[in-house]
């Protein structure tokens, strides 16, 4: 028969222990971020009680090690684990609002190296550096101590056992709501770092497996043409363009000239409402490209495959994906030989020199060109002879390196206007059109001190983020073509249009038949309807959205 000294002397082994209370004070530092995601009070609730929980386990697996050696190494391991992610989470929710995800992963797992090296140069300063090493040594001084202070103390012991029931009954339910599909507002997976981690691993890996589906399924398209004389078609993918720093839609700067040249001389046209469906590049790229099968839901072909399969020769002339085997579908190889006859094997610095790259292929032809833009950080994207605008030229509610950042964002603008008019410049003398829009928009300062992009649900507004620069240039000999097309192009410049439906105005302008194109789809026909909602960021519809009561901005 169990003694009341017995069980006080269990609870206070289990759960008094120092062991037990160093690992429960990280794992509520590792698991405590998910309060950024999940701050309501049940999530709040669930996160203490699997903290709890976790420590306990990992208590009792260092516990099992008799080898002082092995014990402290297991016991370090643990520490180190939620250590790192506390780490990474902070830096991503101070930076970027938001914790480590699968999306993450996929962001990472597409990052080139000269990406990485810009982020890492941006955000791993010394001061930065020097400020985690600080709260390191802070963190553990202040874990040992307290968990000295509260070792084998009673009411600690039972707080810390109620909880631990309460993990054990968070868990049971949300596995319960997880194989029932019903998440019930909770996942099984996000409100422990450990398991985030884990499931994002998964989750990516699924994706990666996707890959094969859809080389299968781009193996099998086909397409025709329905007219003779196709048009050449251009497709230009911008980087991180904000429509609030261009002159072409009243920014009071000017940072478009040359292509506001071309809108005066009538050969351009400006869609003022379009917006792209995600803040990440791949998950736009992704969208715009992978086109929808003959069922509801299911996933088809890509647009490239499907312009080479109706006879276009095609090519990818890229300043940030290139071909590493197996990587992601943007990298694939494989993937990469069905939707394109031709593209550059590495990158060439700056975006005028992928002019150089561009191949002289026979007509029709379907090129797309990947710039860097205005990519972080700015004062790379740009060289010296571009330099316009410098800090004195912004509002002085800005601090001066705010100013600063932002006069290198105009400048990288006055110069991705330049690269693109000199695109066009190219196919001047050709039977083509040539379509210009970012995958996303930026932030530069314009809300608060944050510049960037990749947490628009996150901000005041999602505009700055999602809506995006759309522009399409015709050829002299392309509007003596297709007069009608140019017409339907500049009667719906005022459209609400989202990127996502590109393929379909691209297969209406070619002339290209296939099962995968929709006319309703298509922004310039008579058959889009106006009302046609735009869901960004997964879940959000634009239009109702933009409805809301808009955000000053302070500049």
């Amino acid at each position: 028969m169990l003694s009341k000294e017995r069980i006080v002397k269990f609870v206070k082994n289990v759960w008094g222990n120092r062991i037990f209370l160093i690992l429960l004070i990280f794992n509520l530092l590792s698991n405590g971020v998910a309060v950024e995601s999940y701050p309501d009070a049940l999530s709040i609730l669930y996160i203490l009680g699997i903290s709890a929980l976790s420590a306990t386990i990992e208590s009792v697996i260092c516990r099992v090690f008799t080898n002082k050696t092995l014990h402290r190494c297991v016991l370090w391991l643990f520490l180190t684990l939620h250590l790192l992610m506390a780490i990474v989470d902070i830096f991503l929710i101070v930076n970027f609002k938001q914790i480590f995800t699968a999306d993450s992963l996929g962001i990472l797992s597409e990052t080139t190296p000269d990406e990485s090296e810009a982020f890492l140069s941006t955000y791993l300063n010394f001061w930065n550096i020097s400020l985690i090493i600080a709260v390191v040594g802070i963190t553990f001084w202040l874990a040992f101590w307290l968990s000295r202070k509260m070792a084998r103390k009673l009411p600690v012991a039972i707080v810390s056992m109620i909880l631990t029931f309460v993990g054990v009954f968070a868990y049971g339910q949300m596995a319960y709501n997880h194989i029932s599909e019903d998440e019930g507002g909770n996942s099984v997976s996000q409100l422990h770092s450990f398991t985030r981690l884990g499931y994002s691993f998964v989750t990516f890996k699924g994706a990666l497996e996707g890959i094969n589906n859809l080389r299968a399924v781009n193996a099998r398209v086909s397409a025709t043409l329905r007219q003779e004389d196709a048009p050449s078609v251009i497709l230009v993918l911008g980087e991180s363009f904000s429509v609030y720093h261009s002159s072409l839609y009243g920014y009071s700067k000017p940072t478009n000239p040359l292509l506001s040249a071309r809108v005066n001389d009538g050969s351009m046209i400006v869609f003022d409402d379009a917006v792209a469906s995600n803040d990440h590049t791949g998950v736009v790229m992704r969208t715009m490209l992978r086109l929808n099968g003959k069922e509801p839901g299911s996933n088809g072909g890509t647009l490239p495959t499907c312009f080479r399969k109706a006879g276009y020769k095609t090519a990818l002339v890229d300043n940030q994906y290139f071909v590493r085997d197996g990587f992601s579908w943007f990298t694939d190889r494989q993937l990469s030989e069905l939707m394109f006859d031709y593209r550059n094997p590495e990158k060439v610095g700056s975006d005028i020199n992928l002019i150089e790259l561009i191949p002289d292929c026979p007509d029709p032809q379907f090129i797309m060109v990947h710039l860097f833009g205005q990519h972080f950080t700015y004062s790379d994207r740009y060289p010296s002879d571009f330099k316009r605008f410098s800090a004195a030229d912004y509002s002085q509610n800005l601090t001066e390196e705010e100013r600063e950042i932002v006069a290198h964002y105009d400048n990288a603008t006055l110069f991705n206007d330049y690269v693109v008019d000199s695109i066009i410049r190219k196919y001047e003398d050709k039977n083509c059109i040539v379509v210009y829009l970012s995958d996303h928009g930026e932030e530069i300062y314009e809300i608060d001190d944050f510049m960037g992009h990749g947490n628009a649900k996150k901000r005041p507004t999602i505009k700055y983020q999602i809506k995006v620069p759309f522009m399409i240039w015709a050829s002299s000999k392309f509007q003596a073509r297709y007069p009608e097309v140019v017409e339907r192009i500049a009667a719906s410049k005022h459209k609400p249009i989202i990127t996502d439906d590109l393929a379909h105005f691209l297969f209406d302008v070619a002339g290209i038949e296939t099962e995968y194109y929709h006319p309703e789809l298509s922004f310039i026909s008579d058959q889009y309807p106006a009302s046609k909602p735009r869901i960004v960021l997964d879940d959000i519809n634009y239009d109702k959205y933009k409805e809301a009561s808009p955000v000053i901005p302070r500049y």
